[in-house]
């Protein structure tokens, strides 16, 4: 009898138990990275699909986020979509002047915080320098880090003209001449329209010089303050109050939207509308949008009619992020903070979305665009966006105002982490777009998983690479963005360095021609280039650049026989210089740390800097081993309720009733 060879029968079966379940055994299988989209595995199990999604906010809340499909209602989300819709009233020496600015959570929190600034920007109008809001405020340069793109001021809008009671199409900055913006923590809250630089002007005085009062739980009861009441700041109530008004406008989007109406028939209790109550008055900083003014006196030129007008087609997304009233503007208009772009097939979002602040900005979801780099490759890129949901849930990019092919930009507050199953995939150099990114594999017998978790950073965007090849080049806009290519070294074109660990990252905001470190054996030296428009796009301020090396240890080892990481301060030297051979000012770190030789480069100018890491000459290297160096040391901060400590060590575990939160650093 022919003898079987039972190992061999046991291997062929596993390989076809993994392919009727659509995975095939990754070392097996050629590298091919799909040059389409990865789908979400809870979608299309099995590998090269999106895992899973986490945001962690500024305050250390980790937020697990849920695949939704374009199309499909968010589970278990209220019917309100978060969204908390309430009027706010403008006091001003005491006196009610305004009672009924009808607005989002968000927006009340934005106009009751007492470190709210309003400034005029009416002289940006129709610049490469306006801001957009989530923009941040440099002092400074006096200059914003994201700014909108100078031909969405030719974008046509229904433009209300007062005077003859008409509505006709023109362009932005032919309809509004005057803008004010809210700034709250450096960071643009909201913006108003205004049809003259002069009625702008007027109104920031206005407004900065005003207080403002959140009126939901009044609302709530069916009342409001009555124009000329008497506000008392020290008890937080009125000494006259009426029947709660809600416009139309409030009631009619709400129905398109949504929204949870304070005070609507459906929640109104019994009361006596002459019985005056003291509400806490809310204080936030969060993105915010003041509407109408219907119903009340105004009493001074920035109050008077300042209802926002949109056709009723433009209606707000599911989120509530842009109100659309169905009145006349006589003199004021929201920018709105975001405009569909093109389709997308689903989001990574959650319930609590709006309720943590994480719709500040505008957007309501994620979307992660991860496929090889382009068809010639087996790269992996991933590109993270914001996204926009209609009320019939469809689900679109998040653009920019006027030029929505182009993405809004990301929230720098939060730190996104990005999980995705790929086949045998052996990273070889991470190239960063974001702050922090870091990127961490797991081999398993079925796919590798790869983790990207990082900040976005302000990118310079150039209109055409020339731009960013002279030193005249201007941006088009500054925009957020958080994207990571990773380079593989199983791959005919991948980064060839024979030994190393496959854990090298580097990181920048130039992004026009970003390459990987090269290495000269010779001259035992790294080399890299990064690009940008030399200048913002106010065409005077020059775009400063960074650049962040991490080298593990084994790899300085490997590379310089730099075996003591700690004499890496002293033996590598970092240089900067442009295209025409001339020095830039610039700040060099090395540090040793967490396993990694550390290298941080800023403050460098564009357009197109070479650097260089390379060992000082006269080094002699220790003859200490990689293998005797002291295990890289973490901390992980850890909770319970209100309570938080960090833990330090190898492997830091937090105590017995404590939960880990944020990442390990």
């Amino acid at each position: 009898m022919k003898k079987v060879n039972l190992s061999r029968i046991v291997v062929a079966v596993a390989a076809l138990a993994l392919l009727a379940n659509g995975v095939a055994p990754s070392s097996a299988a050629t590298l091919r990275v799909p040059k389409t989209a990865f789908p979400a595995c809870a979608v299309q199990n099995g590998i090269y699909c999106i895992e899973s999604i986490t945001v962690t906010t500024a305050q250390g809340k980790v937020v697990p986020l849920q695949w939704v499909p374009s199309g499909t209602a968010v589970p278990g989300q209220s019917a309100t979509n978060g969204i908390s819709f309430a009027p706010v009233a403008k006091v001003v020496k005491g006196i009610v002047k305004e009672n009924n600015w009808w607005t989002t959570q968000y927006q009340r929190e934005a106009l009751t915080a007492d470190t709210t600034v309003y400034a005029d920007v009416s002289s940006l109008i129709g610049t490469a320098e306006f801001p957009e809001i989530g923009g941040r405020y440099d002092s400074t340069t006096k200059t914003y880090d994201i700014t909108r793109p100078q031909d969405s001021f030719n974008s046509i809008i229904d433009c209300w003209d007062p005077k003859s009671n008409t509505s006709s199409k023109v362009a932005f900055a032919t309809c509004y001449k005057g803008a004010v913006a809210a700034v709250n923590d450096a960071e643009v809250k909201f913006i108003f329209n205004y049809t003259t630089a002069a009625v702008a002007a007027t109104a920031a005085k206005d407004l900065d010089a005003a207080t403002w009062v959140d009126l939901k739980e009044y609302a709530l009861q069916g009342q409001q303050p009555a124009v000329n009441a008497r506000y008392d700041a020290t008890k937080k109530s009125f000494d006259k109050m009426e029947p709660l008004y809600t416009p139309v406008w409030v009631t009619n989007n709400s129905l398109i939207n949504g929204w949870d109406v304070a005070g609507t028939p459906a929640t109104l209790p019994t009361i006596d509308p002459a019985a005056a109550v003291a509400p806490a008055a809310a204080t936030g900083s969060t993105a915010a949008t003041p509407a109408a003014t219907t119903g009340s006196t105004a009493t001074d030129p920035a109050a008077a009619g300042t209802t926002v007008i949109t056709d009723a087609t433009s209606a707000p997304d599911a989120q509530g992020v842009s109100p659309a009233p169905l009145a006349p503007n006589e003199q004021t208009a929201v920018q709105a903070p975001v405009e569909a772009g093109r389709a997308l097939t689903g989001r990574w979002t959650s319930p609590l979305w709006n309720t943590l602040g994480l719709g500040s900005i505008g957007y309501d979801g994620l979307f992660v665009d991860a496929k090889a780099a382009n068809e010639f490759v087996n790269h992996l890129f991933i590109d993270v966006v914001p996204t926009l949901t209609a009320t019939d849930n469809k689900v679109s990019l998040a653009g920019q105002p006027g030029n929505k092919a182009y993405a809004v930009s990301l929230d720098s507050d939060i730190v996104i982490s990005v999980k995705v199953r790929t086949g045998d995939i052996k990273t070889g150099v991470t190239v960063a777009v974001g702050v922090d990114t870091k990127v961490s594999s797991t081999t398993g017998p079925e796919f590798t998983t790869l983790t990207v978790e990082g900040t976005a950073v302000t990118v310079p965007l150039a209109k055409t690479t020339a731009d960013c090849s002279t030193e005249t080049g201007v941006a088009k806009a500054n925009v957020r963005q958080f994207q990571t290519l990773i380079i593989v070294q199983n791959d005919t074109s991948g980064f060839g360095v024979d030994g190393t660990s496959g854990n090298m990252y580097v990181g920048s905001n130039g992004v026009c021609s970003l390459t990987t470190p090269t290495w000269d054996p010779v001259e035992k030296a790294f080399s890299w280039t990064t690009a940008a428009p030399h200048f913002a796009p106010d065409g005077t301020t020059v775009n400063l650049g960074f650049y962040k090396a991490v080298i593990p240890f084994k790899d300085a080892a490997l590379l310089w026989g730099l075996t003591n990481p700690a004499d890496a301060v002293t033996a590598l030297t970092v240089s900067v210089t442009t295209d025409a051979g001339g020095s830039t000012s610039a700040i060099s770190v090395v540090s040793a740390k967490n396993g990694n030789i550390i290298i941080d480069v800023s403050g460098f100018h564009y357009s197109r800097p070479h650097l260089s890491i390379k060992m000082k000459k006269g080094y002699k290297a220790s003859s200490k081993k990689i293998s005797a160096l002291p295990a890289p040391k973490y901390t992980v901060t850890c909770a319970r309720g209100a309570s938080t400590k960090k833990v330090k060590g190898t492997k830091p575990v937090c105590p017995k009733g404590y939960k880990a939160v944020g990442p390990r650093v």
